[in-house]
């Protein structure tokens, strides 16, 4: 336990095979598959409510994933490619942050759906402030300057301060 009473975890070799399988799994999903079209009378099709960012309070382990959107979102339109962050508190592996949303993905209809590295996201809601470090063994470094970039597009991040850095595990 760390000092302040939170597990420590360390990668594994079961930890490392499981994001191989997840990798494997996600660069063998077919990424041709045809999109369905945009329904312009209904309501909007719930992928459209997924956030990109999705991090939990407190410090955690975090995975920068890409996908592309199911459908076009304008009549004759392309497909838009989109970041997501993610952390989930009391993940003991990157592979553990990821595994859901992915599935949430998947299961909405997302293509080509990679895991761009990870590290570690510490998001503290009363001093507002967000940083983003580290890496893993698992997934390698994220590209922490687009995660930043995701978090700060978000309206609910409105002036937190978000900081980044490739110092750290």
């Amino acid at each position: 336990m760390s000092s302040d009473n939170q597990p420590i975890y360390t990668t594994s070799a079961e930890d490392q095979a499981a994001a191989a399988r997840l990798k494997e799994r996600l660069s063998n999903s077919s990424s041709s598959r045809t999109a369905s079209e945009s329904n312009s009378t209904g309501p909007p099709p719930a992928w459209l409510d997924i956030p990109s960012v999705s991090i939990d309070n407190g410090a955690h382990k975090y995975v920068l994933i890409s996908a592309t959107e199911p459908a076009p979102r304008e009549p004759n339109g392309t497909c838009i490619h989109r970041y997501f962050v993610v952390s989930k508190k009391g993940a003991a592996y990157h592979q553990n942050a990821a595994e859901l949303f992915v599935c949430k993905l998947e299961a909405n209809g997302f293509q080509d759906i990679r895991i761009k590295g990870g590290g570690r996201i510490s998001l503290d809601e009363v001093s507002k402030s967000v940083s983003i470090f580290g890496y893993s063994y698992g997934f390698g470094r994220a590209d922490h300057a687009q995660s930043k970039s995701v978090i700060d597009a978000d309206d609910r991040y409105k002036g937190y301060n978000v900081t980044w850095s490739n110092d750290g595990y």
